[in-house]
């Protein structure tokens, strides 16, 4: 499939930057449109809230204190933005940008169509570690209706790209998904099959490979060695990433996978 647009959600950290730069990596190679989104979080904005933190850093909120949080993070907001659109027009991809006030997960995925593509940084910015349960990418995986590709720290770079394959639909799908990707070539494409049934891809021009252990460690395991640069999975595949919104592989690979992770519906 060609995506319509490529989504990607800003929040000035160093993973969300290499989230945009993905983003501008892969607009460039399928030819679609950008469109970055920084949402302030309206919890962020709630009296209660504030003087939590205000309690937990030791002051008291003065009058006023709320408006002048406000007006701090649509300030930052706004500096983010016009970065994000100066860097996308200097490498040559249309951008355009969106900028509110919201729960970030609700807003992205409301934002995102079932042809988009959604690029999230995997650890985003939280003004106090630990007040929050849970995160943005997690939830926007659970529940966004597109393709989700969620993306640590570091730099984006498209040579060699994996796919976690064990003959399912899904699987076949996200074979597809990374040919469409490596198309216009210098990208080289690998399906990984971790287990022990005799399962084949008859396609020549994907290098297969086939492992032994458990699916979501040799995953990772084979990334980091193999120097891959993208991991591509179909969302319900049977076992690679089977349960993965309640089940333990998904939160494996959404955790410790060392490369960028496209999950395909």
């Amino acid at each position: 499939m060609t995506y319509k647009r490529i989504l990607v959600g800003l929040d000035g950290s160093p993973a969300g930057w290499n989230a945009a730069e993905w983003a501008f990596l892969l607009a460039l190679r399928m030819d679609v449109p950008v469109v970055g989104i920084h949402v302030i979080d309206e919890g962020l904005l709630e009296e209660a809230f504030l003087e939590d933190l205000a309690g937990v850093l030791g002051f008291i909120p003065p009058q006023g204190f709320t408006t002048k949080v406000r007006d701090f993070l649509e300030e930052q907001a706004g500096i983010i933005v016009d970065e994000f659109l100066k860097l996308g027009r200097e490498r040559g991809v249309k951008v355009s940008s969106l900028q509110t006030v919201g729960k970030p997960y609700k807003v992205l995925i409301e934002q995102a169509d079932k042809e988009d593509l959604l690029i999230v940084g995997r650890e985003g910015k939280r003004p106090v570690r630990g007040l929050f349960l849970g995160s943005t990418s997690e939830m926007i995986v659970r529940r966004a209706a597109c393709h989700v590709m969620v993306v640590p720290e570091g730099k984006a770079k498209l040579e060699k790209v994996c796919v976690a394959f064990d003959g399912s639909s899904q699987s076949v799908k996200a074979v597809q998904v990374a040919k469409e990707i490596a198309q216009k070539g210098g990208v080289e494409v690998r399906a990984l099959y971790v287990g022990d049934e005799d399962i084949r891809l008859e396609d020549d021009s994907v290098v297969y490979v086939r492992l032994r252990g458990l699916p979501e460690e040799k995953l990772v395991e084979y990334c980091k060695e193999e120097g891959m640069d993208l991991l591509v999975a179909g969302r319900t595949s049977r076992s690679v990433v089977s349960e993965l919104f309640l089940g333990s592989v998904a939160t494996f690979l959404l955790h410790h996978s060392p490369v960028a992770l496209l999950l395909v519906r």
